[in-house]
């Protein structure tokens, strides 16, 4: 994950998520629009200790999902079933019941995605939209970003569930 603060801001203006691998080397960039000037001063680029990370966690089991998002939080379950790359399940919760979901899963990093169901008023009515989850699962939890096409962006986060 890369944080970045502005201004002496205590909370971060930016936050990259999903940086975790092998091979986590390269470069920063910095730059404006073309045809505009851009000034920057007082950069300074920390490191810090990398969290561990049990890449390679099985994607497959029942997880209880929290989403929050620019539109509001969300909730469901989703259950899932792993063979080699691919993932399939389910998704039952407030984006619809009984869902199917496909995806891939490398190395511990999942993308799955969904047909969602979008409430629209207050009668209940509702608008097809595409849901997608990518991320990592690291051991028990998981969690990444989240978005249901032209609807809603945010973060995702998972449990998986023991029987």
């Amino acid at each position: 994950m890369a944080k970045i603060y502005l201004n002496g801001s205590e909370q971060p203006g930016l936050v990259v998520d999903g940086l975790k691998g092998e091979d986590l080397r390269g470069g920063i960039a910095l730059w404006g629009y073309q045809g505009e000037e851009a000034y920057f001063s007082n950069v300074r680029i920390s490191t810090s200790t990398p969290l561990p990370v049990k890449n390679g966690s099985d994607a497959a089991g029942t997880w209880q999902v929290k989403c929050a998002s620019d539109a509001g939080p969300f909730e469901g379950t989703i259950q899932l079933t792993r063979d080699a790359d691919k993932v399939a399940g389910t998704w039952s919760g407030e984006l619809g019941k009984n869902r199917s979901i496909t995806g891939t899963w490398r190395n511990g990093y999942v993308e799955l995605s969904f047909s969602a169901e979008w409430p629209t008023d207050s009668k209940g009515a509702a608008t097809p939209a595409v849901a997608t989850l990518a991320g990592w699962i690291d051991g028990e939890s998981a969690g990444g970003r989240m978005k249901v096409e032209g609807k809603a962006d945010g973060r995702w986060t998972a449990a998986r569930k023991r029987s």
